[in-house]
């Protein structure tokens, strides 16, 4: 089943597959909603040879070091988020306080 997926399935190489995940970053006009579903995307392929927590985990930390907000990206990291969601939310709400209080 290996051969047939190896021959058929994934055109890409892992490797290409990573190197294409590590150089992701979130564009300037892109929605922080896009970029999350870039990461989990691209990290897929990168990591499909590992268990699914691990892409995920992998995909969660890229987000928030990705994100143009630096600060809010540091928050949600420190976090620790389960889900691409909820690193979603916690750069999300990082961003509404830090405009509340900032103006």
């Amino acid at each position: 089943m290996r051969k047939l997926e190896g021959r058929f399935g994934a055109k890409e190489l892992p490797e290409t597959s990573r190197a294409k995940f590590q150089q992701a970053s979130q564009k300037a006009d892109e929605a922080l909603e896009d970029r999350a579903d870039r990461d989990l995307t691209l990290a897929t392929p990168a990591f499909r040879h590992l268990p699914e927590k691990h892409c995920s985990r992998e995909a969660i930390s890229k987000f928030c070091q990705g994100c143009i907000d630096k600060e809010a990206g540091k928050h949600a990291c420190f976090e620790q988020p389960r889900t691409i969601q909820e690193a979603l939310d916690k750069v999300r709400h990082h961003q509404y306080i830090t405009q509340a209080i900032d103006g």
